[in-house]
Formats: C-alpha cells, sequence, structure tokens
C-alpha cells in the first residue's frame, strides 16, 4: 500500500469457527513480530474471542487493535479482558440518541406491543423470567413475569446506536418511493402499472438524489452523507476509570 502503510498478512475468520480456530488466528498474527497493528473488521462476538486468544497467548499489550463500528462504543467484546483493550483505536458513525423513540420503547409492556412477535422473549430475557408458570424449572433463578415490570425502570436500558440510522433508512426508502410515485402514477391511489413490480435501479436512482429533513435528527443528503462517512467518531479505550475516551 502506499503513505508508508504495509500489510503484513490477511486473516479470515470462519464463518461458523471451530474451536482454536481463534488461537490459530492470533499464531498467526504473531508470525510477524514488527507488525502489530490489526484492524479489524469482525462482529463483536469475534472481536471477543479473538482478545480471549490473544490473553491466552500471553500477548497483552502487543497488538494495537483498530476496530470497526461493529466493536465502535461497545462494552460486551472486552468484558473481563479490558487489559486486553487497553490503547484499542475504535470507529464509529457520527450519532445521536432520538429521545422520541426512547420515550415510545421504554412505554412498550405485553399489553400494547403485541404486533411485535418477538418482544415476548425479548421481555423474558431483559427481565430474566418466564411468562409461562411452567416453564421456570426450580433452582433455575428465574421468575414468573408478572406483566408489571417496565423497561428502564426494572432493568437497564440503553438506546441501540444505530437506531438513527435505522429511522434515515426508512425515511430514505419512504420518500424516494413517493417520489417515484408521483413521477410514474401522477394523480393515482396505489401502486399503478409502471410501478408493479417496482424497477430497483429506478429506486436506487431515487435513493440516491434524495435531500429531506429528517424530523428528529438533521437534513439529510444521501450523496453528502455517504461522503462524511469518511470522517467517523473515533474513541480510545482504556482500562482504567471511563473505558471509552473520544478522540
Amino acid at each position: 500500500m502506499g503513505g508508508g502503510v504495509c500489510i503484513s498478512q490477511s486473516v479470515k475468520i470462519p464463518r461458523e469457527p471451530k474451536q482454536g480456530e481463534f488461537d490459530k488466528v492470533i499464531r498467526r498474527l504473531r508470525e510477524n513480530p514488527n507488525a502489530r497493528v490489526v484492524i479489524l473488521f469482525a462482529n463483536e462476538d469475534d472481536i471477543r474471542r479473538l482478545l480471549h486468544a490473544a490473553k491466552k497467548a500471553n500477548q497483552t499489550g502487543h497488538f494495537i487493535w483498530v476496530g470497526s463500528d461493529s466493536w465502535g462504543s461497545k462494552i460486551s467484546p472486552v468484558v473481563h479482558q479490558e487489559e486486553m483493550a487497553e490503547g484499542a483505536v475504535t470507529i464509529l458513525p457520527k450519532r445521536q440518541s432520538i429521545r422520541g423513540f426512547d420515550r415510545y420503547f421504554i412505554s412498550r409492556t405485553l399489553e400494547n406491543n403485541r404486533r411485535n412477535i418477538w418482544f415476548a422473549e425479548f421481555w423474558e430475557n431483559n427481565f430474566s423470567c418466564k411468562l409461562s408458570r411452567h416453564a421456570v424449572k426450580k433452582g433455575s433463578g428465574l421468575k414468573k413475569c408478572t406483566n408489571q415490570e417496565r423497561i428502564g425502570k426494572d432493568s437497564n436500558y440503553e438506546q441501540e446506536g444505530k437506531v438513527q440510522f435505522v429511522i434515515d433508512a426508512v425515511y430514505a426508502m419512504a420518500h424516494a418511493l413517493h417520489h417515484m410515485h408521483q413521477e410514474l402514477c401522477p394523480g393515482k391511489v396505489g401502486l399503478c402499472a409502471k410501478m408493479d413490480p417496482i424497477n430497483g435501479t429506478h429506486l436506487l436512482r431515487n435513493i440516491r438524489r434524495l435531500n429531506f429533513a429528517a424530523e428528529l435528527i438533521k437534513p439529510v443528503s444521501v450523496r453528502q452523507d455517504a461522503a462524511r462517512c469518511a470522517g467517523p467518531c473515533g474513541g480510545r479505550w482504556s482500562s482504567a476509570g471511563c473505558p471509552m475516551v473520544s478522540v
């Protein structure tokens, strides 16, 4: 590569890694002791297992990890092995919490959110309880759900980091389809023959030329926002005190 940077090697993590696979990855990364910077494009579970393998190999402080947004500011990859992530640099898209989403989500209950087929499972996991008395096994430490539990009050709650981008994506798709409908089906309600089926290339073209005001966050321009991804927020991990330091 240019800019005085060279890549020692590229190592792939299998989709379904077998036992010992991450130990093998660490051994390969150690083949060139001068190549210490490791750029990670991996999911958080694989990152956690890779850090654990490095810890087993007594490589604390040897590697300098650079993590993609799949690591970002997440704590889960470094729990109980914080020293392995000391000095790691991670990136994530610039974002902010959506207060309206928080108000909506913490107001969800088993009664008012029946349309979400996964919500009951989330409820059981979130409150460590079971909706069915028969599912509560003796000695399991689980209790029967009372349906009176409340998100954020009876459990920890933190907004998932990519909520903002899901909202933007939904708005982008809706605006693009609206523009297509105005162009291809003027004055008609519902789909017309020109939009049945929808032409994917035409839809993509409409998405790419979007420029709309996102209701909750900021103006959205697909082209400008794509360019802005080249300059995301970053953070550096510290095992002492606050784990994530913005840079």
